[in-house]
């Protein structure tokens, strides 16, 4: 057995046992104490998420923070168990896949036209306050990939159904600014943010809703938010988080999810919207800047730290989905595979939240760490390593 299919398993295995539940590095709001002090100030409620995020020691128990399902690391772990159908034909994937779809079909956010979800806990940013179940562009999307992924190898109709009422809710309910470089989608309902990685991912799933089914509005509003979020693309070939001095970072994850959404826009809406260069640019400057020579997923551009799982999940999974366009993508897919394996991994088989100079954070954070690992075990699996699984 390689060590990706025994990470893929031991992930698995653990997921079962745990019913799908667990702590999040953000979810500190969830503790009815630490909501009572942090009351309605905004800044307070940052704070609270920042320690939860800081702390080295868990203490979740001692506030009374409860193991939730998620329904964003749900659809992390539908897309892994597809990955792994698609590659072995066992029908347990398969199974395994189809109880995760079918479990967010009955669990979206509420009071929303299509269908949407959002997180299942109160979260605090500098973007402003999420109450849980407040349903986010990138949760949505998110799930929708998963949608989109279980239709084309699972003949049930629900699945595509699911990705044009998750266009019908970006559509309808999201919201939306407007200017003479595009259109920039919002965050959330009421909460706009001139965001890359929000306005991209709610794109790609309107162009995947559009191609579905032959819907006008949808596709002008995809092509709109993609020249919107191109117009401010910058000229070294990187991505900023988002537009204004408040945003003025690049990371690792967030880049590859735009990269991802590039990727599907050009398929979808063809090379006079999404010009192939955009994609090659940006991909160069990607794993030029955020990677060591080992492997190693930085965090940031211009520095490595902190050692983050989902940089390296996410890095993992897009590397390996890029991996038959851009040859330096698998044998970098598989080095930062085995760096992760090394220095995130675990001796239960879970994956630590992050490393920091001088100190670890053993959090085994559910959706950030587990599920996105167990997605991007997967896609390896299928995309650089098949017979490995």
């Amino acid at each position: 057995m390689t060590r990706a299919l025994d990470a893929f398993l031991a992930l698995h295995d653990n997921a079962i046992r745990a019913g799908y539940c667990g702590y999040e590095f953000d979810d500190l709001l969830a503790s009815r104490i630490v909501r009572l002090l942090a009351g309605d100030s905004l800044i307070r409620q940052r704070v609270a998420v920042q320690v939860g995020e800081r702390l080295p020691v868990n203490v979740r128990p001692l506030l009374g923070v409860p193991k939730l399902e998620s329904t964003k690391a749900r659809s992390f772990f539908a897309k892994g168990y597809l990955w792994l159908y698609a590659s072995t034909s066992d029908r347990h994937w398969l199974g395994a896949a189809t109880a995760s779809l079918d479990w967010l079909l009955q669990h979206p956010s509420t009071g929303y036209r299509g269908l949407s979800w959002g997180n299942h806990f109160d979260f605090a940013s500098r973007a402003g306050f999420f109450p849980k179940h407040l349903p986010t562009v990138v949760w949505s999307a998110h799930i929708a990939e998963a949608m989109a992924l279980a239709s084309s190898v699972i003949p049930d109709p629900r699945y595509r159904d699911a990705v044009e009422r998750v266009a019908d809710f970006i559509v309808m309910d999201l919201g939306m600014t407007e200017d003479a470089h595009g259109i920039c989608l919002h965050y959330a309902p009421g909460v706009p943010a001139e965001i890359h990685n929000s306005n991209l991912l709610g794109a790609a799933i309107l162009a995947r809703a559009s191609d579905q089914r032959n819907e006008p509005k949808w596709r002008e509003i995809a092509i709109r938010s993609y020249q919107w979020s191109l117009h401010h693309w910058q000229s070294d070939g990187s991505w900023l988080y988002g537009v204004g001095p408040r945003y003025h970072w690049s990371d690792n994850f967030h880049t590859a999810y735009v990269i991802e959404s590039l990727l599907t826009g050009h398929n979808l809406l063809g090379e006079e919207e999404v010009p192939w260069p955009v994609i090659e640019r940006s991909v160069t400057y990607w794993i030029t800047n955020f990677f060591g020579s080992d492997g190693t997923p930085n965090y940031y551009n211009d520095r490595t730290y902190p050692l983050d799982i989902q940089c390296a999940a996410q890095a993992i999974e897009t590397l390996s989905r890029l991996s038959d366009r851009f040859a330096a993508c698998g044998p970098l897919a598989s080095k930062t595979l085995t760096w992760t394996l090394d220095r995130m991994r675990k001796p239960n088989g879970a994956f630590r939240y992050q490393i920091h100079r001088r100190i670890r954070n053993n959090l085994e954070s559910f959706h950030w760490g587990q599920a996105t690992m167990l997605s991007a075990l997967g896609a390896y699996l299928y995309h650089v390593n098949p017979e490995a699984s």
